[in-house]
């Protein structure tokens, strides 16, 4: 098998954008659940590209996820969706061995890791804005891909969208409240 290195270019002073609704999109959860656009509903969802196997800028973002729901008191309201930008890598083992490393409890429903068929996931990246660039080298590929994170309100709409893993934790915190409206 193939190993895959990431070094992923991460924007240190990004800034909160203006938000832009989702693409609809279908796709399954590690565990075989399914995962839809209406999946987001009824709960806030912070939604990030990753990937299990990198090594760099995905397992800090999931870190500061983790930070973060600690710091709100692991609520019930807010749920953590992790779509893989590499489909065919990203096995149920490669994600529960990421979910470990993060002492994420495998039993906690609200952290998901979205997977599905390239072309699908290719689409969704696309529609997103978010670029992936592939470089060979010994040993693997460096994978680069665009910095996002989305926060979903519970109707579905996207409420603020960042281009850096180093958030504003007040306009972080602003869009997590339950009665936060979408911008715009």
């Amino acid at each position: 098998m193939k190993a895959f290195v990431a070094l992923t270019t991460v924007a240190v002073l990004g800034t909160a954008l203006e938000p832009a609704d989702l693409p609809p999109f279908a796709f399954e959860n590690y565990d075989g659940r399914p995962i839809t656009s209406a999946t987001l509903e009824g709960k806030t969802t912070i939604v990030v590209p990753t990937y299990a196997k990198c090594v760099f800028a995905c397992p800090m973002v999931t870190f500061l996820l983790t930070e973060l729901d600690r710091e709100i008191g692991s609520s019930d309201t807010v749920r953590y969706l992790h779509i893989s930008i590499q489909p065919g890598e990203d096995t149920a083992e490669e994600i529960l061995s990421h979910f470990d490393d993060h002492e994420i409890d495998r039993a906690d429903r609200r952290w998901l890791f979205a997977n599905g068929p390239a072309d699908q996931i290719e689409q969704f990246l696309d529609d997103t804005g978010i670029e992936i660039t592939r470089t060979p080298v010994e040993g693997g590929d460096v994978i680069e891909h665009t910095i996002r994170v989305w926060v979903v309100g519970p109707d579905g709409r996207t409420r603020a969208e960042f281009d850096t893993y180093f958030w504003n934790d007040e306009e972080m915190h602003d869009a997590l409240q339950p009665t936060r409206t979408p911008a715009g």
